[in-house]
């Protein structure tokens, strides 16, 4: 299969922590920075479709004053059926392809602290039955202003092997990216982060399981449905912009967490994220934690249901080159709506667990049928442990 379908795009890590926050979450970690946290999620999609149950285990070890190890790992199993890109031929069901597969994945970071200064390298390696992912980054943090303001910088590396089975040869992909960042803590209880990215990716783009259709002609005066595979470009240059917006507030007790986030590609798609969480403390130990997230995207300018009409061939095309087309609903032009809430309980200074629960949906906003978007489910449950 391909990569999982409920792909992220990176963002830059959050540097600092205000008075408010760590009021609410932070108060263990000055006595014991070391901890180790599983996780258990189970994202499930309305009728049917993609199911997967994950489960996570990470750690944190300071193994000297400068220096911090930590670490996570994953293991994803996956099934159920996504859509192959074929139209839907009563123009409401579009047709899915089943799938299943286990995606192990893992992160190492070392971060080395010198006085206002921290340096943070990070290796990444994930691997399903036919895709292999390698990741290498290097990011710097440092605080000036009394501490008050941050600048940060990085650079990564992705080198990923796309090996399906019917492929004669692997094909390779690359990502560079490039990230910077300020922070500024604006009073006791906020402080406001800007972070800028910009990523160029370049080799085999394509999902090799999607499919688009043309009413082709075979035969003088005789035309089939013909399916054939979709055609992107070899080369991506994104540009991200993140606002990060954190802040306390005395009398509620709580904390309010904004995220603005502004993409935009070679492709043409452009896209908004809003996310917004609020941190509630009840009593001595309970946290409640509910959010909601809005995404909307345009479609990506090579985006089509199908070909037939067109002035394109498909068989005469060679791959890479233009003319491009792709049917992935994942290019389409649609909004999601993310709704959720998650529950904290501290056990003393040393011990938690949280559950959460979100509901993801998805509306498309052009012709694409709504068959083809997924709505679902996401339960996840966790624990932690400082030492």
């Amino acid at each position: 299969m391909s990569r999982p379908i409920f792909l992220s795009l990176p963002r830059s890590v959050r540097i600092f922590v205000f008075a408010g926050y760590l009021y609410l979450f932070g108060a263990r970690v000055s006595n014991a920075e070391d901890h180790i946290s599983v996780k258990w999620q189970d994202y499930s999609e309305d009728n049917d479709r993609i199911r997967v149950i994950s489960r996570y285990m990470g750690f944190e070890k300071k193994v000297s004053n400068q220096i911090t190890l930590k670490g996570h790992g994953v293991h994803d199993a996956i099934s159920g059926a996504t859509p192959s890109g074929a139209p839907a031929d009563d123009g409401v069901n579009v047709p899915l392809s089943n799938l299943t597969d286990v995606r192990e994945a893992g992160v190492i970071d070392l971060d080395w602290t010198r006085g206002i200064h921290k340096s943070t390298f990070q290796y990444s390696h994930s691997s399903e039955s036919d895709f292999l992912s390698r990741g290498y980054a290097y990011s710097q943090t440092s605080e000036y202003n009394k501490r008050n303001t941050g600048l940060s910088y990085g650079i990564s590396f992705i080198d990923d092997d796309v090996r399906p089975t019917f492929f004669s040869e692997h094909r390779e992909k690359e990502s560079y990216d490039y990230f910077l960042g300020i922070s500024q803590v604006v009073d006791p209880n906020t402080i406001v982060a800007l972070n800028y990215t910009y990523s160029d990716v370049s080799g085999y783009l394509s999902d090799p399981y999607k499919i688009i259709r043309r009413e082709t002609e075979i035969l003088p005066g005789l035309s089939l449905p013909l399916t054939f595979a979709e055609n992107r470009p070899t080369d991506r240059t994104r540009h991200i912009w993140f606002l990060n917006v954190k802040r306390f507030f005395d009398q509620a007790g709580g904390s309010l967490d904004f995220d603005y986030r502004y993409f935009n590609d070679s492709w043409g798609v452009e896209s908004s994220t809003f996310d917004l969480e609020w941190y509630q403390k009840i009593g001595e130990n309970l946290i409640i934690r509910p959010k909601y997230r809005y995404y909307t995207q345009n479609s990506a300018d090579f985006y089509t249901l199908d070909l037939t009409g067109t002035v394109i061939d498909p068989r005469a095309a060679l791959k890479g080159v233009a003319p491009f087309y792709s049917a992935d609903y994942r290019l389409a032009k649609f909004d999601t709506h993310t709704y959720g809430v998650k529950v904290i309980y501290n056990f003393g200074d040393r011990f938690s667990v949280d559950a959460a629960f979100e509901r993801y949906e998805m509306e498309g906003k052009d012709e694409t049928p709504q068959s083809a978007f997924a709505d679902a489910d996401i339960i996840t449950l966790g624990a932690s442990l400082w030492f």
